[in-house]
């Protein structure tokens, strides 16, 4: 073959070459980004077993004035679903943001709205929100302190999974390894109370 001709070839098979490694590539970019939707999961569950932090940012202080920031961060464990359309959920993890104007400790004890995002696992549950008119401040048997959830007379609604009777029953529980006076004790330190660890809960949703 002559050098002519051998150049010529080239210059016809290396485009042709190209092209093909690009449409490959794409098909398989194509097949690698789709996906399997995660299951509307269907009926109530419940979980019995929650821990995690709260985090005030400022520190809670007595007679603090500065706009405060509660950031929630849990874990939830022994879920068991009920008359759902999925039979294993083996944990979720969420979170919740609170605002106030005062990073006041009396403020805490303050009724407030809150939303929770809730993650489950496994992963092919759709995930669930879950907004409360409010909680109220609790003790439990041990003396430590944490949240209920809806305050008392308040309401519960759920979007996403857990969701087919709206939410109006759900309801939580969480509290901490801190006693009221510990609490105060903290606030009222020159550090303030920065967080709270959530050691003991349970929630139902649906």
């Amino acid at each position: 073959m002559t050098p002519r001709r051998i150049a010529m070839r080239a210059a016809i098979v290396g485009p042709l070459l190209f092209l093909a490694s690009v449409g490959a590539a794409c098909s398989s970019s194509s097949s690698s980004s789709t996906t399997t939707a995660a299951t509307l999961a269907t009926g109530k569950v419940s979980c019995s077993k929650v821990t995690g932090t709260i985090t005030f940012v400022p520190p809670l202080t007595v007679g603090g004035a500065s706009a405060e920031t509660t950031k929630v961060a849990y874990t939830a464990s022994g879920c068991t679903p009920s008359g759902s359309n999925v039979s294993n959920v083996t944990s979720a993890q969420g979170s919740a943001t609170i605002t106030d104007s005062t990073n006041s400790c009396a403020g805490i004890a303050t009724s407030k709205p809150v939303k929770l995002a809730v993650v489950w696992s496994p992963t092919t549950i759709r995930s669930t929100a879950v907004s409360y008119s409010g909680y109220e401040v609790a003790a439990n048997a041990s003396g430590d302190y944490g949240f209920t959830l809806p305050n008392p007379g308040g309401s519960a609604t759920v979007t996403g999974s857990f969701s087919s009777s709206g939410g109006a029953t759900s309801t939580a529980s969480t509290y901490s390894n801190s006693t009221a006076a510990q609490i105060a004790t903290a606030c009222a330190s020159s550090a303030g109370l920065a967080s709270l660890t959530l050691t003991t809960g349970s929630f139902t949703i649906g």
